[in-house]
């Protein structure tokens, strides 16, 4: 009776690791979305983000049902089976190498020196943006649009938040061998990325300069 009230107790916190990854799952995502407040985009399309926000989430909980629901059949298969999940345990945490969770706690520690500090230079560039797009929009020329402007600056906005995003979730990946593969193809990305949105940039920039030679 004592090895099952233990077997029970390793059950439960194989339940709570699954919880434990969907609450980092879930604060990943709100400091995602914390990258799209304060940027005109945003703004404009703040219902559309909003919506897409509400769905993930929800995607997210049935996730994390389904997760606690096939963990708890296993774990339950187990036990009919009187197989120890106990040692099952043990034997997967002496496959482990040695100095791996003092290695994880320093990656984690980094990790959330790169979010926070990532986040504070985001808000000053944000402010920057914004301002010098309100003084573009007041001392534009009689033929300047302000929606090329708006546009000119959206990008800017997007291009700013989108790389740092990348370059974030790629600095991340770096931290596990594992994640080589995932590393690589978000480099790729990160690359593709900035060009593309470089190149939109210069074609609104030169929009902007045919308007004022046209003034």
């Amino acid at each position: 009776m004592q090895n099952l009230y233990e077997e029970i107790i390793v059950l439960g916190l194989l339940l709570f690791a699954v919880f434990g990854i969907y609450l980092m799952l879930k604060v990943h995502y709100h400091f995602a979305f914390g990258l799209m407040k304060n940027t005109a985009s945003y703004e404009k399309y703040h219902l559309a983000i909003d919506r897409a926000k509400e769905y993930l989430f929800f995607t997210l909980k049935v996730l994390l049902w389904l997760a606690l629901i096939g963990m708890l059949a296993f774990g339950s298969y187990y036990l009919w089976n009187g197989i120890s999940l106990k040692a099952f345990l043990f034997e997967l945490w002496a496959k482990i190498p040695e100095g791996f969770w003092l290695e994880a706690f320093f990656v984690i520690i980094r990790i959330a020196v790169i979010i926070a500090l990532s986040r504070y230079v985001l808000k000053i560039v944000y402010a920057f943006l914004d301002k010098n797009q309100q003084k573009a929009i007041e001392n534009r020329c009689e033929s300047c649009r302000e929606i090329t402007i708006v546009k000119f600056y959206t990008r800017l906005h997007n291009m700013v938040k989108y790389t740092v995003l990348l370059g974030i979730l790629y600095r991340i990946t770096l931290f596990f061998t594992f994640l080589d593969v995932v590393s690589r193809g978000l480099w790729i990305l990160l690359i593709v990325y900035f060009i593309v949105s470089v190149g939109l940039l210069a074609v609104n920039g030169l929009t902007m300069m045919k308007e004022k030679r046209g003034a």
